[in-house]
């Protein structure tokens, strides 16, 4: 944009001197406000700026900025025609409590010397650098809302040439340097962010790429190997991957796994609950929205199947979405596009779709609850994991993984499990798979006061099987044995005597409710 023909009117510049340096004030200021929202480069706005300066009698201008860390000053930009002598400024670096500079910026106020032969605070080293000699200085304050940035300062080797009106002049370029300088920090900040960012991402992506291999996964028997044969086949596919199985078998875990394991890992991975989002939301969450789209839609919003371009879209409890986000994710899977809430624009997707679900789908599709042509669509490639209670060989190992997991994020020196323990671990049935499991281990290494936990760490086992408590061995047993009901009574009486005839603890003891205690108490005589 092209400043304004300001200088010209109806006057006589040799009638009215003033009125023309007044407007060519106003001319400068104002290609430099165009050059602070129109220039990118710091640099390149900062020489502008200094040779607008030359509007007053000087010399030579500088710029010269603070270094907090060092607590020095430094010249950034300086205008000087005389061979080398930029070139002599720019090395230079003084203490920030010297020079007339340093006063400006500890006073925070503009200053004006017309002879600095006559005052101790001008600073000596600079033309002893520079091989110059400084009379005259006006310096500003460079100065936003909560900080001094450095000065701008006119020099002349004359006495005497600078006036008030001068000063007047060189502030209000001042605060459009500072102005500029702290748009550029700000940039810079935000720059240096989003570098940050994104190392962090790479680095994230790296390590998730790494933690999720099949070495890292916990399950070496049969059912499992072939789930594992299964997510390898299909790795380096694009195709639509079905995960069935009771809730807890992992199924986001494996989804992870296809993710980062196969071409899609530089891109993100996109996980949806359908089942955790309400209906009225889920489709704008899938597809986006466009301004205005629905009441309080005040800008445009990507959709998850927009951020999960180039990687991998994760659609868990799919059997939960609603018949008519059923038709549009259909739409998806076959043509690889779609519209925002609100809008008109076609979309298109190159997200890989993992499903999954708890659910049988094949007999929702029989009660007209989920869509035939969408099953078909989804069940490309379907991978079923197994529950826990049919792979125990793999109880073992995963319970010693989950507690080497929590010994380490509790700081807690829980190294084993007693064989009484994993005796109950393994006669549960495990409704909530290997999250129950995990969900046990942390609450066991929780309540651990040793360096193995014992049933005693186990209460909700305990009170669903309604195991004893105390191992064999604490049990004086008479010779010859007990019949079954002579040994319940042995050890409710072993229980009290060792509470000292503490109930509550006695039935903590033996996994009863106090209740259970009494009526075993009252039937054996034991009260």
């Amino acid at each position: 944009m092209e400043s304004p023909d300001i200088a010209q009117g109806p006057y006589d510049s040799s009638v009215n001197p003033s009125l023309e340096r007044h407007v060519r004030e106003l001319l400068a200021l104002y290609e430099i406000g165009q050059a602070i929202s129109s220039i990118q480069d710091l640099d390149r706005l900062l020489q502008l700026a200094i040779e607008k300066v030359t509007l007053l009698d000087i010399e030579s201008a500088s710029i010269i900025l603070l270094d907090e860390e060092r607590n020095e000053l430094y010249f950034k930009v300086a205008d000087d025609h005389r061979v080398g002598h930029e070139q002599r400024l720019r090395e230079v670096r003084f203490p920030a409590t010297k020079g007339i500079a340093g006063w400006v910026i500890r006073e925070c106020k503009s200053e004006i010397v017309l002879d600095t032969d006559r005052d101790p605070r001008f600073y000596r080293d600079v033309d002893v650098h520079t091989g110059t000699k400084t009379r005259s200085i006006i310096c500003a304050p460079l100065r936003t809302k909560d900080r001094i940035l450095g000065v701008l300062e006119a020099i002349n080797k004359r006495q005497g040439v600078f006036t008030t009106e001068d000063v007047r002049l060189l502030e209000s370029f001042a605060n459009q340097l500072a102005l500029a300088l702290e748009n550029a920090r700000l940039i810079q900040e935000l720059q240096a962010a989003r570098e940050r960012l994104s190392e962090e991402n790479r680095y994230l992506r790296e390590a998730m790429a790494q933690t999720m291999q099949f070495e890292t996964l916990v399950g070496e028997g049969p059912k499992m190997q072939d789930v594992y044969r299964l997510v390898e086949l299909v790795l380096n596919t694009p195709a639509t991957v079905l995960l069935t199985g009771e809730s807890g078998t992992g199924k986001e875990l494996i989804a992870r796994v296809i993710h980062y394991q196969g071409p899609q890992a530089k891109g993100p991975f996109i996980a949806v609950n359908c089942a955790a989002i309400p209906e009225t939301l889920l489709e704008s969450e899938l597809f986006g929205y466009e301004r205005g789209a629905f009441t309080g839609a005040t800008q445009r919003k990507p959709g998850r199947f927009e951020l999960a371009a180039g990687g991998t879209l994760f659609l868990d409890e799919i059997a939960d979405m609603s018949a008519v986000l059923q038709a549009k994710l259909l739409r998806v899977l076959q043509e690889k596009e779609f519209e925002r809430v609100g809008g008109t624009e076609t979309l298109k997707t190159d997200a890989r779709i993992v499903a999954a679900t708890n659910q049988n789908l094949e007999q929702l599709m029989e009660e007209g609850k989920f869509r035939v042509d969408l099953y078909y669509r989804l069940n490309v490639y379907p991978i079923s994991l197994p529950p826990l209670r049919e792979r125990q060989e793999d109880l073992g190992p995963l319970t010693m993984f989950f507690l080497k997991r929590y010994r380490q994020e509790l700081k807690k020196e829980v190294l084993g499990i007693s064989k009484e323990a994993m005796g109950l671990l393994e006669r549960y049935t495990w409704p909530g798979n290997v999250r129950e499991l995990e969900n046990v281990i942390e609450r066991a290494v929780i309540l651990c006061r040793g360096t193995v936990v014992t049933p005693q760490e186990l209460p909700s086992l305990r009170e669903h099987l309604r195991a004893p408590v105390l191992s064999s061995d604490a049990f004086r047993l008479p010779p010859g044995g007990l019949v079954l009901s002579e040994l319940e009574k042995e050890l409710i009486r072993q229980a009290l005597e060792q509470t000292h005839q503490n109930k509550s603890n006695a039935a903590k003891k033996l996994g009863l409710s106090r209740t259970q205690l009494r009526t075993r108490m009252r039937q054996y005589g034991l009260e």
